[in-house]
């Protein structure tokens, strides 16, 4: 059996994980693929089915970074309408 170190809250605020901070924005690291030659990104979650019918995609591809950034920001603005509108949110949402 192995003992393990408690930390106090003075040694938290040392600790150097992560090395980096929690990854901030609705899209992964754009990569441009090996395979189709396109510049690729995969959002960083799972789309809901709300997010889904309203057209919404989880990967986004294109020939070019400028291309692939503008569609970034369709989708996040798209996504910003979905998630503001009443209109878009589910039924059991809405209170009388």
């Amino acid at each position: 059996m192995t003992s393990q170190k408690l930390h106090h809250a003075d040694d938290i605020q040392n600790d150097p994980l992560p090395a980096f901070g929690i990854p901030e924005g609705r899209w992964a690291a754009p990569y441009l693929s090996d395979t189709t030659g396109l510049w690729t990104v995969h959002l960083r979650g799972p789309l809901t089915r709300l997010e889904l019918d309203a057209g919404l995609v989880d990967r986004l591809h294109a020939s070019e970074w400028s291309e692939l950034e503008k569609a970034m920001a369709r989708q996040d603005e798209r996504a910003r309408e979905v998630t503001d509108s009443p209109d878009m949110a589910p039924t059991w949402s809405h209170r009388p």
